[in-house]
């Protein structure tokens, strides 16, 4: 039997009710794995004929988690980043996500620019769900085609974080 989108979110939200830290998050990803893993939910939410970029596939009325679906339509690396105050799971669909991650090395007091040194990096191959908390500093490269789900423990956009150009330090804002 399938795992279908909507049971995956009514499995997010009673996990979440029960436990929002880091195991009851840990849980989520381990279902999270089982629905990426799932060949009739890969079919109905990424198919070739999907459009290109975002998709909200659901969003919590309640606890305010989001669950979006992303198909990249040319390769593309993020700049380096966090997730607020928030944690965010990245599970691989297909082709893969090259995930880097940063150890920052300054002392954060220059408000434009900040040092990075590369902690780890490692593709997230389809299937695998990657879990990364609040002030994770992290990066991104997508390549053609790349399909990933990505769920968050709120909107993220609606909350600050950290992004900086990993090449030259520089702080966007």
């Amino acid at each position: 039997m399938a795992y279908t989108l909507e049971a995956f979110c009514g499995d997010a939200r009673t996990i979440l009710k029960a436990d929002s830290g880091p195991t009851g998050v840990e849980k989520i990803r381990q279902k999270m794995e089982s629905l990426v893993q799932d060949a009739e939910f890969v079919r109905q939410h990424f198919h070739d004929g999907m459009q290109y970029g975002a998709r909200r596939l659901f969003v919590d009325p309640e606890l305010g988690f989001e669950v979006l679906g992303y198909r990249a339509e040319k390769a593309r690396t993020s700049p380096a980043h966090d997730h607020g105050d928030s944690w965010a799971l990245y599970g691989q669909v297909r082709n893969y996500t090259e995930m880097t991650e940063y150890n920052r090395t300054d002392d954060g007091k220059d408000p434009d620019n900040a040092k990075l040194e590369i902690k780890d990096k490692y593709k997230l191959e389809p299937g695998q769900v990657g879990t990364y908390w609040g002030s994770q500093l992290h990066s991104t490269y997508t390549p053609t085609d790349c399909c990933y789900l990505r769920l968050t423990g709120t909107d993220l956009e609606k909350r600050p974080r950290v992004r900086i150009d990993q090449n030259t330090g520089k702080i966007i804002k």
